[in-house]
């Protein structure tokens, strides 16, 4: 099974799930934890072959997709009894966050999807393509560099991307080319999940310098419906809710405790 923290406030309190994203572990969510929980249960899970998730049997399936991932995360779920909770996601995990709604809507009370992933442009598409060349070629931990610098540019973000670099330092170079697999065959996985109108309330919430991802959200939003929302973080790039902690949280906890 999954690795997995949980903050258990009581039983007459909801649950949130929160999901990292590629490369992450259950670490990125320090700075919500305090503010959450005054709130919510949390399950902060770690996903396949990441954070202490590295040595789990899902770490050495032979393939990595969102679906499977999906899976493993309502794994961890069913386990500790949590019938319906809210999920959060970020980046990838926003995906994973999806595929569990379209799975299983009648467990899932809202969506929050934070650095949401929807598809790949193409410059991201082109990205994975220099680095399909050079993968074996270029150092791994240089490539886990300049995937950060690439995702998170801007100096006043060092934050994140240090955090990034701290998490993916677990991520064994096996576990990162399954990784790399599962981005790449992103869109085709995907499909039109991000192009159905949404029946769970949902809410976006991208970095105003998110340049990577924020055009594809804006259009995902659109599409989505009445139930979807979305909201620009201020001073904040592709994680938002390491960049501007205090926005990120209070307009999360806002739309939770409304839902």
């Amino acid at each position: 099974m999954l690795n997995y923290k949980v903050f258990d406030r009581g039983k007459g309190r909801q649950w949130i799930v929160m999901i990292h994203g590629a490369g992450g572990s259950i670490e990125v969510w320090f700075r919500q934890i305090t503010d959450f929980a005054r709130h919510f249960n949390l399950l902060l899970v770690d996903l396949a072959g990441h954070g202490s998730s590295t040595d789990c049997k899902e770490a050495r399936h032979t393939l990595f997709d969102f679906s499977s991932q999906a899976d493993q995360v309502m794994e961890v779920v069913e386990h500790l009894k949590i019938e319906k909770a809210h999920f959060m996601g970020l980046s990838l995990g926003s995906i994973v966050v999806r595929f569990i709604a379209d799975r299983h809507p009648e467990r899932v009370t809202s969506m929050v999807l934070a650095g949401a992933v929807t598809e790949l442009c193409w410059e991201s598409r082109m990205l994975l393509r220099l680095a399909n060349l050079v993968k074996h070629v270029v150092p791994y931990n240089l490539m886990k560099w300049v995937i950060a610098k690439t995702l998170m540019p801007q100096a006043r973000y060092k934050g994140s991307a240090a955090l990034f670099l701290r998490s993916a330092r677990r991520l064994s170079f096996e576990n990162f080319m399954k990784v790399f697999k599962m981005v790449s065959r992103l869109n085709d996985q995907v499909g039109s999940l991000f192009k159905e109108q949404l029946s769970i309330p949902t809410l976006y919430l991208m970095g105003e310098d998110d340049y990577f991802f924020l055009p594809q959200v804006h259009e995902a939003f659109r599409r989505g419906g009445e139930q979807a929302r979305m909201i620009i973080v201020p001073d904040a790039g592709h994680v938002c809710n390491i960049d501007n902690k205090q926005f990120f949280n209070e307009a999360s906890l806002s739309f939770l405790k409304e839902v």
